[in-house]
């Protein structure tokens, strides 16, 4: 069926806020449109980098917000509010000398201490206080030059500072004057200033006048308008209302590329799909039934039905072969399916979960259960996730034969990782995708991790410690080592069912021109991006 032409009249209504600036352009350029108009979800978690951990809202901040440093389309550090930086031999001194030409959005320097408050911040949030944890000190040496200690020798503290969104560099004043600043920011360091922002509608952008990036970027206005339908925005993609949207639904960009209506970019990111468990109660608090419905979630086969072959697959596995940090390790659920039914029935059987008549497994002397508790479990996942639900209704029929009764639940977006975090789940449908590997073990696998309680919902000190000396030493295959024994742990533990990683998927007018995807999923490229007539 072709969805997109069933959503043609919603696309439309959706984004109608586009319509006005859809043929913008500067006369004095000659050049293509000044305007670009996207499509894509509501920053959910607001605009504070502080707080704001979610893709949706880290898409938004990163358009008004410059780092220190940021990375280039291959992935390497480069200088940006900061034109240099030096580090000592002793790995323990960093020396950021500040753009003497950087000014925020309204005219005023980017100062040293602006920097020192910014990344002070950021230590001090959920978002970067593991990464930034070793920093000792930081002395303003002057307006323009900013001095970091370290507390022993960190191999990711320049990623932390590059992390888009998280370590946006703000106005002090600006944000101390107005209790209420993060609601509607004004005065910003990057590329684009918020002129406008309506809550479930839309938001506006303008080209930041006093950008230190002389003749970027090319975009006078970006309008972006808020819509969680991905049906719709491709549909809007492929009419030409809209010149860009994302997180789109693989099998609609693959369909629509081959069709000539858009191109499509993969962003190939670190990060997680899996199975989030409440291991506080039964039956997933029992190691036996979590190895068991690891045997039996869908992998290669919910990549092909919901992802269309985009993105890798766990069997064992949380880094991928290719990544530097990559050590080959036992891909324990890389079995036929026969061996792996077996070998889950087993782990059920010696859990207490014995086979009833119907089919469905019931209880036999489970501690805290009623003998002859059926195991049938809700399983939630965001309504507007269509991988999601097509991954959770592949889940239903593949714990079937082990007698495992799952019942998809579509949720609430706006409500679910909120009601994740407050345990209201027994399992649970997730994914997240990060700038490095290295942010992405810290984030979610350690014990104040910031996103630590969506993801692995667990505390074990030894993975702390294990994580804390990959990310201090220097020597990449010491680091892959170390990481491989994190994922090691987990793949015995199984404190979430990892089935693989999701690129997130960009999808653009064919008239884009200059913009690139970055492996953290960031769209800065839209900062050198183009659109022809």
């Amino acid at each position: 069926m072709n969805h997109t032409k069933a959503a043609v009249g919603l696309a439309i209504a959706v984004s109608s806020a586009l319509l006005l600036g859809a043929c913008s352009t500067d006369p004095s350029e000659g050049g293509g449109p000044t305007t670009l108009n996207i499509v894509s979800t509501e920053p959910s978690s607001g605009l504070d980098p502080a707080t704001a951990v979610t893709q949706s809202s880290l898409r938004v901040i990163e358009l008004m917000y410059d780092t220190l440093i940021d990375y280039d389309e291959d992935n390497n550090l480069i200088p940006m509010v900061a034109e240099s930086w030096t580090v000592s031999d002793d790995g323990l001194t960093y020396d950021f000398v500040i753009r003497s030409d950087a000014e925020f959005s309204d005219g005023t320097a980017i100062t040293a201490d602006d920097a020192a408050y910014s990344i002070q911040r950021a230590a001090d949030s959920d978002a970067l206080k593991a990464p930034l944890a070793v920093m000792d000190s930081m002395t303003v040496v002057s307006p323009t030059e900013l001095q970091m200690t370290l507390t022993e020798p960190s191999r990711v503290f320049l990623n932390a500072l590059a992390s888009t969104g998280s370590a946006a560099i703000l106005s002090q004043k600006a944000v101390e004057a107005d209790p209420d600043y993060f609601v509607s920011p004004t005065v910003t360091s990057g590329p684009w200033t918020l002129k406008e922002l309506v809550p479930k509608s839309h938001a506006t952008f303008r080209a930041n006048p006093n950008y230190w990036n002389k003749g970027f970027p090319k975009f006078q206005t970006i309008t972006y308008t808020f819509s969680t339908d991905t049906t719709a925005n491709a549909a809007t993609l492929e009419t030409g209302t809209a010149d860009m949207t994302y997180n789109m639904v693989p099998a609609d960009a693959v369909r629509l590329e081959k069709a000539g209506s858009i191109q499509f970019f993969e962003a190939p990111s670190p990060g997680i799909l899996m199975w989030g468990l409440d291991k506080s109660q039964q039956p997933f608090n029992d190691v036996n039934v979590r190895q068991a419905v690891a045997y039996m979630v869908p992998r290669s086969d919910r990549l092909e039905a919901c992802w269309s072959g985009v993105g890798p697959v766990s069997y064992g596995d949380l880094i991928y072969e290719g990544n530097p940090l990559f050590a080959e390790g036992a891909q324990r659920f890389d079995v036929p399916a026969d061996e792996a039914l077996a070998t889950a029935g087993e782990l059920l059987d010696e859990a207490g979960w014995v086979m009833g008549a119907d089919g469905v497994r019931e209880s036999n002397g489970v501690g805290g259960i009623a003998d002859g508790t059926k195991f049938a479990v809700d399983v939630p996942y965001e309504s507007t996730w269509q991988q999601a639900r097509c991954n959770t209704e592949t889940l239903q029929q593949s714990l079937k034969p082990l007698g495992v009764a799952v019942t998809p639940q579509a949720y609430d977006s706006a409500s679910f990782y909120t009601d994740v975090a407050a345990d209201k789940f027994t399992m649970y449908h997730a994914g997240n995708n990060y700038a490095t590997e290295d942010a992405y073990f810290a984030q979610s696998l350690t014990c104040d991790g910031s996103v630590t309680n969506l993801i692995a919902k667990w505390c074990n000190e030894e993975v702390d410690a294990l994580i804390a000396q990959a990310q201090a030493t220097s020597d990449i295959t010491e680091a892959a080592d170390l990481y491989r024994q994190v994922q090691d742990i987990i793949l015995d533990e199984q404190p979430m069912i990892t089935t693989g990683a999701q690129y997130a998927v960009i999808g653009a007018s064919p008239r884009l021109k200059g913009y690139y995807p970055r492996a953290d999923a960031s769209n800065r490229g839209l900062i050198y991006a183009t659109l022809t007539q």
